[in-house]
């Protein structure tokens, strides 16, 4: 250890000089709090245990008082509490070490002579279940290798409980879900059988389930869950249970006929329908599925638990989850020049068309003496607005220039502490950006084209991803903007989506996409746009396509991800593009 701030073990016998020499002095109250200090540091040690033991004998029938139980609670204050009163109530005090474990299930809280020497048969068996299942949550499924070590203590309760309780099913079963963490799972399977034999509810029977296929027998695990869910088809979550079994064993058809199936009871059961159109969407990549369980988190607000199948079908999944990379040729290059170098590089740089402002002006801040020449002359339709809107860029030949000051510095603050390159996905984006609604509109503009300096926490990125994120952030803050709010109906992004739509419609940029990301979030958001949504992102891209006819269209490829939202929404939207 570098020093002893970082080493436990000294804080915790530093804890144990100054708890001595309180003690000494029958101070016993201070002794107390540095005893419990040194828990906190290192619950293992012995020489805690050899102090804990002085102190009880000195302090008689009270010592319980010396370790109050307050608000908030410090951990090694309730640890110690339970050590010192478990010969009066020791499944109380394995309560407190369960918390204490589910507080921080690496250490070893549990892991003493008492809890050893417990006699179980003492104990009430439905108590030791309601503490196997507490504990069990915390230890990972199944637990890391130091989770297990710290906790195998509670392992060896449950099999001293079992053989002290050999007709108690649902210790059985509790004990068959602790025992599978810990990798004997052939264990597990025999006390889950065990408690489904003695009462086949469905508690036993998703113990013994769980138990069997973690043991690697899948088959068998469905046999039982199935039979649970006939005995109880209003239990949803059994079919939800089954069908992510199928899913992760690559039998996806099978898991989503399964939902399908209890759907047809249930369609409202939200586990259900998250895992449905999660597994739709894995299936077929169709975004579809996604709207459509946005849809249904709008109309159902009232869950059964959290749920996580939205982000995880966008995780990592360009727009879904995260921002699309840069692909010009400016920026791989500028990639290829180390960062301490760009200040003092010149020279010149030759490209062969002309990329658009954003990537441009990102070469032109990170190299600014390097000379930037472009081959023949600008497209039109490259350096012009594809309509008659306001523009955030305007060239002089081949060099664009913001048509905006930049944004003041606490703007810049705002956006560069809220933006990022990823999402759990689209609908969390938006929910993200809501601070930023707060700022005026022209400052938002100006975000897009003066991003602010790459915060330190994305120090790693790659060039132009900073910038790209910034501008997507930017955007859904426009969709946010309360200046753009209608007071009549707050709810209306009418204005919102209009600016939104120039600014697609503007100069060919990267800040096109982050418009119509933001658009296309709308209309996740507000079923009454999507058409209009569809119409906008439809034309924008079949211009986009278009124009690759003739010549290079970098910001072009990304867009295949929301345009397969838009695709889904109207067959009155302009005519698509095959690829």
């Amino acid at each position: 250890m570098a020093d002893d701030v970082e080493d436990p073990v000294a804080q915790a016998h530093g804890e144990l000089s100054l708890a001595r020499v309180a003690l000494a002095e029958d101070d016993l109250e201070h002794a107390a709090d540095h005893l419990a200090g040194a828990i906190a540091w290192a619950p293992g040690l012995p020489e805690v245990h050899e102090l804990l033991a002085a102190l009880t004998a000195r302090a008689g029938g009270g010592v319980a008082d010396l370790f109050p139980l307050r608000e908030p609670a410090f951990i090694g204050t309730v640890v110690a509490r339970a050590h010192v009163t478990a010969p009066a109530d020791p499944i109380g005090s394995l309560r407190m070490l369960a918390q204490a474990t589910g507080f921080d299930p690496e250490q070893p809280w549990a892991d003493v002579s008492w809890v050893r020497a417990v006699d179980p048969a003492r104990l009430d068996p439905d108590e030791l279940a309601r503490l196997f299942v507490g504990v069990m949550q915390r230890l990972g499924d199944p637990a890391p290798p130091p989770v297990a070590k710290a906790n195998e203590v509670y392992l060896d309760l449950a099999r001293r409980s079992l053989r002290a309780h050999p007709d108690h099913a649902l210790l059985h079963g509790a004990a068959a879900g602790l025992g599978r963490r810990f990798g004997d799972t052939a264990e597990a399977v025999r006390w889950g059988a065990r408690g489904h034999r003695l009462h086949p509810d469905k508690l036993t029977s998703v113990w013994y389930a769980y138990a069997l296929r973690a043991d690697g027998r899948l088959d068998a695990a469905l046999k039982v869950m199935r039979s649970a869910w006939r005995a109880a088809p209003q239990e949803m979550d059994l079919c939800a249970d089954m069908a992510n079994w199928l899913a992760d064993s690559g039998r996806v058809d099978e898991a989503i006929a399964l939902l399908d199936e209890g759907l047809r009871g249930q369609s409202d059961y939200d586990c259900a329908v998250h895992t449905a159109q999660r597994l739709r969407f894995r299936r077929d990549g169709d975004v579809r599925h996604l709207v459509a369980l946005v849809d249904f988190i709008r109309e159902h607000p009232a869950v059964s638990h959290e749920h996580s199948d939205l982000a995880q079908a966008c995780e990592r999944r360009t727009w879904l989850g995260r921002v699309a990379g840069p692909t010009e040729a400016s920026v791989n290059t500028l990639q290829r020049v180390p960062p301490d170098q760009r200040g003092t590089m010149d020279g010149g740089m030759s490209l062969s068309a002309l990329e658009v402002p954003s990537a441009l002006a990102l070469l032109r801040r990170e190299v600014p003496r390097v000379a930037v020449e472009v081959a023949g002359p600008p497209p039109q339709d490259l350096v012009q607005p594809l309509k008659p809107v306001r523009v955030l860029w305007r060239y002089d030949a081949t060099t664009a220039y913001p048509t905006v000051e930049p944004a003041a510095a606490a703007s810049q603050a705002l956006l560069a502490g809220l933006a990022g390159p990823a999402w759990p996905h689209p609908v969390a984006a938006y929910d993200h950006a809501l601070p930023l609604g707060e700022l005026p509109v022209e400052q938002l503009l100006s975000l897009l084209v003066h991003p602010p300096a790459r915060p330190e926490r994305y120090a790693d990125l790659p060039d132009g991803w900073w910038e790209r994120s910034a501008q997507v952030f930017a955007c859904l803050g426009l969709l946010h903007c309360g200046e753009l709010r209608n007071p009549a109906d707050p709810g209306d992004t009418t204005a919102q989506r209009r600016l939104l739509t120039d600014i697609a419609w503007g100069v060919e940029d990267w800040t096109t996409e982050a418009a119509l990301f933001a658009l296309t979030v709308a209309a996740w958001l507000d079923p009454a746009c999507r058409v209009e949504v569809c119409d906008t992102v439809g034309r924008r891209f079949l211009a986009a396509v278009q124009a690759s006819r003739t010549r290079p269209v970098t910001i072009r490829d990304s867009w295949p991800r929301w345009c397969a939202s838009c695709r889904t929404w109207s067959r009155t939207c302009s005519p698509w593009p095959t690829r």
